[in-house]
């Protein structure tokens, strides 16, 4: 298991590595769709709660204009029966009748569409003509014998929710008309004013940019945004594209949600929500339906992505420096094992296993086996080295060690090996041997290398070596038996001369 570790030691690293950036994207992923999700409910609750006071103040208007539209009725006919009394209607005194009808306003508009005569001087002079689908449905109500009724509305000059009533003369001449303030009659149902609602709602919420109320005709064709403060009260003079969108949602009666606009670098998305009334025998009250347009800035939502998008880069950044890190510090502590695996401690030669592996190697390769190629293996023996222990001990006998390792690679070429066999015994390969003079040679320099004084904390210690010799493949083919055959030319060498360096080169005789 151990050896499998460090051979793909590269590939554990690198899956490692990438299973952690996996993992970081992983939850950079899922903080971007919850923030999302959080956004997306955040626009939800807003178009509720816009449709919710919609809902809400419009079955309550209903609840009053039951009532309302009775007395309207009532009042109507009044002022039928003064005109049939009195046709000259600009010489009517308005005022005195309006103290008649408490809390309302009254109207006369005339085949031209004009109010030419009332209470409410601000509409004096309006012409209806200017908003073609309203004006289409007066003169539809003026040719007609049947009192009208519109729902609570906005009022054209004061943006107050006002409810009007329409009753044609019979001589079809005029439209009389009435309007009541709801909010100064009935106090309470201010708080219903869906378009102050939305205002709030806008203050409120920083998503929200901006909540408009968009009219139409029956067919969708006609579209106008409802306006505030001065001017117009539905402003015609909007895109093509916004009046599309418009129709189609009315069409589809469904939500049409739209990206663009980028004022004061600010990125936005549109909703349009169609609310859509019908009367109680099912046919579509246009008048009093309308698409809701909320704009949101989406840049809010750009920043806390982008936030999200940067910390996710600081984080990688960071698993990278981190990671580099631990894997030179992994690669350091795996090699430095390794290393420990295969090396000698004090003398940082090869072991005996990578002698082994190195053997196979170079006759596996047949790089050495050529014709009239041969190698050779040396057995060193150090002699006396348990006295120079005893006499001046290990620390210094390990220098010693030390040093015999240097000399050794120093004096051999690089194809060829040295290894510690343990204890004083060293093993080296020799490659590229065409002949026993040249084992000879090799040998020969070794003993000239060890057979100096080594100096070492100041004593000075001569080193003498016992060198036995077999060669492949004369002596064998494998390396136990050239180890073994090398063993025996060693001990032969230190019987012959144990007081000197000596060699023995093993013969098959």
């Amino acid at each position: 298991m151990t050896n499998l570790l460090f051979k793909y030691k590269y590939v554990i690293i690198c899956l490692l590595f990438f299973f952690m950036l996996f993992l970081s994207y992983q939850n950079y992923q899922n903080t971007k769709d919850i923030i999302n999700e959080n956004n997306a409910i955040q626009q939800a609750m807003v178009e509720q709660n816009v449709l919710e006071s919609l809902k809400y103040a419009d079955s309550s208007y209903k609840i009053l204009e039951r009532y309302l539209n009775q007395e309207m009725s009532q009042l109507s006919g009044v002022m039928v029966e003064k005109y049939t009394q009195n046709p000259d209607i600009i010489s009517w005194d308005l005022e005195q009748l309006k103290k008649e009808f408490t809390d309302y306003e009254i109207y006369i508009v005339d085949s031209n569409l004009e109010i030419i005569h009332t209470t409410f001087i601000e509409d004096l002079g309006l012409d209806f003509k200017q908003f073609p689908s309203f004006a289409g449905l007066l003169r539809e109500r003026m040719a007609g014998n049947e009192f009208n009724a519109d729902r609570m509305d906005i009022s054209t000059a004061t943006q107050t929710i006002k409810k009007y009533s329409y009753m044609p003369t019979p001589d079809h001449k005029y439209l009389l008309e009435l309007s009541i303030d709801i909010a100064e009659k009935h106090p309470a149902m201010q708080d219903l004013n869906i378009f102050s609602h939305a205002d709030t709602v806008t203050e409120n919420n920083e998503l929200v940019k901006m909540i408009s109320f968009y009219k139409f005709n029956e067919t969708g064709s006609e579209v106008g945004v409802v306006t505030k403060g001065e001017g117009p009260y539905i402003d015609v003079a909007i895109s093509s594209e916004v009046k599309d969108i418009v129709k189609n949602a009315v069409l589809s009666n469904k939500s049409i949600k739209v990206a663009g606009g980028n004022y004061s670098q600010v990125s936005q998305v549109h909703n349009y929500i169609p609310y859509l009334n019908y009367t109680e025998d099912g046919e579509f009250n246009w008048w009093n339906s309308y698409v809701v347009g909320i704009t949101y800035d989406d840049s809010i939502l750009h920043s806390r992505l982008l936030v999200e998008r940067n910390l996710f880069i600081g984080k990688t950044a960071l698993i990278i420096f981190v990671f580099i890190l631990f894997t030179l510090s992994m690669v350091y502590l795996l090699r430095r094992t390794e290393q420990l695996a295969s090396c000698d401690s004090l003398t940082n030669l090869p072991n005996r296993k990578l002698f082994g592996e190195y053997f196979r190697k170079v006759t596996s390769q047949g790089r050495d086996v050529k014709e009239n190629t041969k190698m050779a293996v040396l057995f060193i023996d150090l002699n006396n080295f348990k006295i120079l222990n005893d006499t001046f001990g290990h620390e210094v006998g390990d220098q010693v060690l030390k040093e015999v390792a240097r000399k050794l690679k120093s004096n051999l070429r690089k194809d060829d090996m040295v290894v510690r066999a343990g204890g004083d015994e060293f093993l080296v390969l020799l490659t590229g041997i065409t002949s026993i003079e040249d084992a000879n040679s090799a040998v020969l320099k070794i003993i000239e290398a060890l057979t100096v004084s080594f100096v070492i904390d100041g004593q000075e210690i001569d080193i003498k070596a016992s060198i036995g010799v077999s060669l492949y493949p004369d002596n064998g083919t494998t390396l136990r038996e050239l180890m073994q055959k090398a063993d025996v030319a060693m001990y032969k060498a230190k019987r012959e001369k144990p007081d000197i360096s000596n060699f023995v080169i093993h013969t098959n005789a």
